[in-house]
């Protein structure tokens, strides 16, 4: 660990006044959740143009219906199972010492489960559904039924059950609309990012003090953006990855990184 950008980092905290907290897919890994790009053959197995667009996946699910199934599993079982770690734990203690905005292009949910209030999820939600009509969330689901709903796509991945069967039991937790219209709230390849979650996103970008990115690619675009955007703007920007270099680079794991740093800025937790 760099001394110099440590001690750089651990003061740009303790004195910013606005502080926006930018996560990937890294930050949820030691929470049990694959990052995809680094899962050995995931997209291999699975073709975006096939399965991480919304007509791909229903082309593909009039085809290959078991294929689907096991595509969204892969993604649902994890999250299902997942509990916020020390990392979510340390981004909402930063909220209880200055004004924090966390924006995140994770879709689980666990920075909410950790305790974070002003959350912006600019690739939406495993855990709502909306009406695609209105753009209404009209279900928030609980992580006992996404277990259930990964159970039943094990079965039916497994051919344990008939697509009947399948679909009748998804049916007791996913609010099914038979025109399509209910879907998972989630941003796939070629999407717009959520709104309002990303003007949003980019307000806070532009009026920050601090910008920390956290288990970020920084290579999906236009969420990586977003440090430049606040450097411009005159914040500090500080990077904590295993490998993505920053203006003030923390190498390591954010589980065990990010609470030494939240630590060291403020004192040790209650």
């Amino acid at each position: 660990m760099d001394t110099d950008n440590w001690i750089t980092a651990v003061l740009a905290l303790r004195k910013a006044e606005r502080i926006v907290v930018f996560t990937g897919a890294g930050i949820s890994a030691s929470s049990g959740i694959p990052t995809f790009r680094d899962t050995d053959g995931f997209w291999n197995r699975f073709p975006p143009e096939q399965f991480a667009t919304w007509d791909g996946l229903l082309k593909t699910a009039l085809t290959r219906p078991h294929q689907v199934a096991e595509f969204v599993l892969n993604v649902v079982a994890p999250i299902a199972k997942a509990h916020a770690n020390a990392a979510h734990r340390a981004v909402s203690r930063i909220e209880r010492h200055t004004t924090t905005t966390v924006v995140t292009q994770n879709v689980d949910g666990l920075h909410q489960a950790a305790g974070s209030t002003h959350v912006h999820e600019i690739h939406g939600s495993l855990l709502e559904v909306i009406d695609t009509s209105t753009q209404q969330v009209i279900k928030r689901f609980q992580r006992d039924e996404l277990i259930r709903i990964s159970e039943t796509l094990e079965k039916y991945t497994h051919k344990k059950i008939s697509l009947v069967s399948f679909l009748w039991e998804l049916r007791q937790c996913f609010p099914f609309d038979w025109r399509g219209r209910h879907r998972p709230n989630l941003i796939l390849f070629g999407d717009a990012l959520a709104e309002p979650a990303w003007t949003e996103a980019c307000q806070a970008a532009d009026q920050c003090d601090l910008l920390l990115t956290v288990g970020t690619s920084a290579a999906v675009y236009p969420a990586a953006m977003l440090p430049d955007r606040a450097s411009k703007a005159g914040a500090t920007t500080i990077t904590i990855d295993p490998h993505v270099r920053g203006e003030c680079w923390l190498q390591g794991n954010s589980e065990t990184i990010l609470p030494k740093l939240v630590s060291d800025a403020f004192g040790p937790a209650d």
